[in-house]
């Protein structure tokens, strides 16, 4: 997991965030408002937009109900932000009950990096209440967004997914 904190950690800037700390639901429309209509003189930022875009397209095609968590440089005040982070995160119910297609698209999601190709740190988990590491689990990601540090009080934008077409 060490892994996984040195990316999302990387890509913390030092610029206020767009955001106050804690999740904040929106959806492509809100995000869109955001993080990219407001700096029209930004070339990063509709390309981040254009990356997170495909990759909701992508959910909403297999249809797996979860959340994305989006975060990173993307999220801050930053004119030409550097990258973003985005964490599909399902319930283990869901994740057990995945049908094959859903299952190799959440298997790939997890295994590929898009960082090269998309400038997005992909991250995909599965949260069980039930799970006897479950507090372990959850402190361990609330402290990747910086819940944790005064120092990086951050916002993620946190979007229901799939999303009805026109949400």
């Amino acid at each position: 997991m060490e892994e996984f904190a040195l990316a999302v950690v990387a890509s913390r800037p030092a610029l206020p965030p767009l955001l106050p700390m804690g999740f904040h639901s929106t959806d492509l429309a809100g995000l869109q408002r955001l993080c990219v209509d407001y700096f029209p003189g930004s070339m990063a930022r509709p390309r981040l937009m254009s990356s997170i875009s495909m990759v909701v397209t992508l959910i909403n095609r297999v249809s797996i109900p979860s959340r994305l968590w989006v975060a990173g440089s993307f999220l801050t005040e930053t004119p030409e932000p550097v990258d973003c982070s985005l964490t599909l995160v399902l319930v283990d119910s869901v994740f057990h009950g995945l049908a094959e297609e859903q299952r190799e698209f959440f298997d790939w999601y997890r295994d590929v990096p898009l960082f090269e190709k998309y400038r997005c740190y992909n991250y995909g988990i599965v949260l069980d209440a039930e799970r006897a590491d479950y507090d372990a689990m959850s402190a361990f990601w609330l402290r990747q967004y910086g819940f944790h540090d005064q120092q990086r009080k951050a916002g993620v934008a946190e979007l229901l997914l799939p999303q009805v077409s026109g949400a």
